[in-house]
């Protein structure tokens, strides 16, 4: 933790509310603490969820809801469908080919920690399949070729 002082201030206010384990507040708690750290660790959700009497499922959950809100201070996200359409046109190969570039860990992270790798059964683009999204950017029709020049472009 950067700044520890900061961030039980931020708990402590709003373990101080009216209804502090309402998602509302525990939304805003979330984005401030991300605002002072650049993400939320497991050590403060911890910290949080025991200041606000709640289990730290209920503050894994709601950053997993919001994609503003992150675990991790990565730089970059890059999402790949997994679903039926996708994954008839090689989605699962250019998966194994990210996991081969990035090493990532089980919870998706590269072994720099600078890129978050994270898999959706759909993105709702099915006529350009296989897709991908890096950064909230679509990437239609991906081949092995442009997601390597891509992880490379991401990488330095």
């Amino acid at each position: 933790m950067k700044n520890q002082e900061a961030v039980t201030e931020i708990i402590e206010y709003y373990a101080g509310q009216k209804n502090p384990s309402e998602q509302e507040n525990l939304t805003a708690m979330l984005r401030e603490i991300q605002e002072t750290e650049g993400c939320i660790s497991r050590e403060v959700q911890e910290m949080a969820a025991q200041k606000m009497g709640i289990k730290p499922g209920v503050i894994s959950c709601i950053i997993r809801l919001y994609p503003s809100l992150k675990e991790a201070p990565y730089a970059h996200e890059i999402l790949i469908c997994t679903g039926d359409r996708c994954g008839s046109k090689n989605s699962k190969r250019l998966l194994e080919t990210v996991k081969k570039e990035l090493r990532p860990d089980k919870n998706g992270l590269s072994a720099d920690k600078r890129i978050l790798l994270v898999t959706r059964n759909c993105l709702k683009q099915c006529r350009t399949s296989p897709n991908l999204m890096i950064d909230g950017k679509l990437y239609p029709a991906m081949t092995e070729e442009k997601l390597k020049s891509l992880i490379r472009e991401l990488c330095c």
